[in-house]
């Protein structure tokens, strides 16, 4: 087994004989650092064996116990065991096209994500996805969105109008409202909002500059990695984030689950 510090912590020296792991928020100083100390923090910041840093602790002269001891203090910044394999890349399916597509495409590939884009629906991947994003116009269609719902996959939408872009709600089936609840609630303000929208569901995305692109995608694909992160830092189900035309400022929406849908359990 390879001992080693966390190579993406920076470390710094406070004084000669203090040294402080992470800056913006720290996670761990060490104070009273001995010449001994100094040298194996040499070691585990190169990796090294349990048996060579008690190697670098006896050329050092260091006192009994001072390998276990400083391995004690130095745990919250030690890298994982280099023999674990590597977690599992999170499986995101792209479900639309377009230059945002794209975009988000690269960002998740470029942090390790799985991505994958074009599937047919019989397609194995969209059964095994932790994740889909649908990408569409004015509106997702229910097909689309209920779809992701009865195999039970998460899915984040990216609808572009003619006054801007929203990202979200993120869905997580069967915790928070869904996109039929959304849908749901906008016709509550606009009864003629069904009729609208299955007018809008073929048009061309309207507003996709590289400005709206660069910003959306990187919007969308921090939530998507927090999403595969461990809870609670995934995002909040039922809330959007609407970025409107000539804006450079988000702007949250929360959504309620509507109570004419079932989505989390039979309407009453």
């Amino acid at each position: 087994m390879v001992l080693a510090l966390d190579p993406g912590i920076t470390r710094v020296w406070r004084t000669p004989d203090s040294i402080q792991f992470g800056v913006d928020e720290p996670v761990l100083v060490l104070d009273g650092i001995t010449s001994a100390d100094e040298r194996m923090l040499v070691a585990l910041a190169a990796g090294v064996t349990a048996e060579g840093l008690r190697l670098v602790a006896d050329r050092a002269r260091a006192p009994s116990g001072a390998v276990a001891a400083l391995l004690d203090r130095v745990a919250p910044v030690l890298a994982p065991d280099r023999r674990e394999p590597p977690p599992t890349p999170p499986l995101v399916v792209l479900d639309g096209a377009g230059p945002t597509a794209v975009a988000l495409g690269v960002l998740l590939s470029d942090a390790g994500a799985d991505v994958r884009s074009g599937l047919d629906w019989s397609d194995a991947a969209v059964e095994r996805a932790d994740v889909a994003v649908i990408v569409a116009s004015y509106a997702v269609e229910p097909q689309r969105q209920a779809r992701w719902l009865r195999r039970d996959v998460p899915h984040l939408p990216i609808v572009f109008g003619d006054a801007g872009v929203t990202v979200g709600p993120y869905v997580r089936p069967g915790y928070g409202p869904c996109l039929r609840c959304v849908d749901l609630h906008r016709t509550d303000a606009d009864p003629a909002w069904p009729a609208m929208a299955t007018q809008l569901h073929t048009r061309d995305a309207p507003g996709e500059t590289a400005i709206v692109v660069a910003a959306t995608a990187a919007l969308a694909a921090a939530l998507l990695l927090a999403a595969s992160a461990e809870p609670p830092h995934g995002p909040d189900p039922g809330v959007s984030a609407r970025l409107p035309r000539g804006r450079c400022d988000w702007v949250s929406r929360a959504w309620a689950p509507h109570p004419e849908c079932g989505c989390l359990g039979l309407p009453p």
